[in-house]
C-alpha cells in the first residue's frame, strides 16, 4: 500500500510550496482520500495518482483547512472523466461529521459543468467502514460536541494488508490517542497544537509500540525549519520518523 502526502500545512497563512491539510492511501481496492484541503486533487494527479480509482472520502472536521479541496476534488474527477470519454452515473461517498456542509458543497457545483451527488454518511464513534478498509473513528475535543452530543471531530484508525493506520486529525491532547498508539504501524499525527518534541516525548514515555511517525498538518514552527525539528525528534524517538512534505509518497 502507498501513502501519498498531498498537503501537509495546516489553516496557517499561505506558506510556498505548502497546501492544506489531505493525504490518500492507495491499495488493491483502491484510492481512499483522508481529509480533502486546498489543492489535493491537483497534487494527487500531478503526482500520477489516477483519481477514477477513488473509493471514499474521510473528513476529520469540518474546518477549512480539511475540507476547502472537496468542492474541487469532485469537479475534477468530473471533467477526467468527461474527458476519457466516460459517461453514466458516479458516485464517491463521502464520510464526515458535518453532512450538510458536503450538501452545500455539492449545492454549490451543481451549476457548473461537472454537477455530482455522492452518498455523504454521518460519521459516528466506533465502525465507520468494514469493507475493502477496516476504518475507525474515535472522537476527539478539537471541537466541542453538539448539543445532542454527537462528536464533531475525529481522528481514524484504518486496518488493512494487516497494517494499522493511526490518523490523528486535530486533537486537544495527545492523551487522546492512547488507546490507538500501541501496537501502530505507522502515525500520521499533526503538530499545529502541539510541538514535534513534544510529541516524541509523549511516545517515547508511554513506551508506543509505534513502527513509524509521519509528521503533517504542520505549525509555523515545523515549516520554517523542518530538518532541525526532525534531528530533534530522532534524539528522542527511536522508530523511523519524517516530517512530511507536500507530494511525499511512503510505501508502507
Amino acid at each position: 500500500m502507498q501513502i501519498n502526502i498531498l498537503g501537509s500545512c495546516s489553516g496557517t497563512e499561505p506558506f510556498a510550496g505548502r497546501h492544506h491539510t489531505s493525504w490518500t492511501l492507495k491499495t488493491s481496492e483502491g484510492l481512499f482520500w483522508f481529509d480533502a484541503g486546498e489543492s489535493c486533487s491537483y497534487t494527487a494527479h500531478l503526482t500520477g495518482l489516477d483519481l477514477l480509482e477513488s473509493k471514499g472520502v474521510f473528513i476529520s472536521h469540518p474546518h477549512m483547512d480539511h475540507t476547502g479541496g472537496l468542492p474541487n476534488l469532485f469537479w475534477t474527477i468530473g471533467k477526467l472523466r468527461a474527458v476519457r470519454g466516460i459517461r453514466g452515473k458516479w458516485e464517491l461517498p463521502v464520510y464526515t461529521p458535518e453532512v450538510a456542509q458536503i450538501h452545500a458543497a455539492f449545492a454549490f457545483l451543481s451549476p457548473t459543468e461537472a454537477p455530482c451527488t455522492s452518498p455523504v454518511i454521518k460519521v459516528r464513534e466506533g465502525v465507520v467502514m468494514e469493507k475493502p478498509l477496516f476504518v475507525e473513528a474515535l472522537a476527539n475535543r478539537h471541537i466541542e460536541k453538539t448539543p445532542e452530543g454527537d462528536g464533531r471531530s475525529f481522528s481514524y484508525r484504518i486496518t488493512t494488508e494487516n497494517k494499522r493506520i493511526v490518523y490523528s486529525g486535530d486533537i486537544a491532547s495527545i492523551s487522546e490517542l492512547d488507546a490507538w498508539i500501541q501496537e501502530c504501524d505507522l502515525l500520521l499525527m499533526e503538530n499545529a497544537h502541539h510541538s514535534p518534541e513534544e510529541i516524541c516525548s509523549y511516545l517515547a514515555d508511554k513506551k508506543a509500540e509505534t513502527g513509524r511517525v509521519i509528521f503533517m498538518h504542520h505549525g509555523r514552527n515545523t515549516m520554517k525549519e523542518p530538518e532541525k525539528t526532525a534531528e530533534e525528534c530522532r534524539k528522542i524517538l527511536s522508530c523511523p520518523l519524517d516530517i512530511a512534505f507536500d507530494g511525499m509518497s511512503v510505501v508502507l
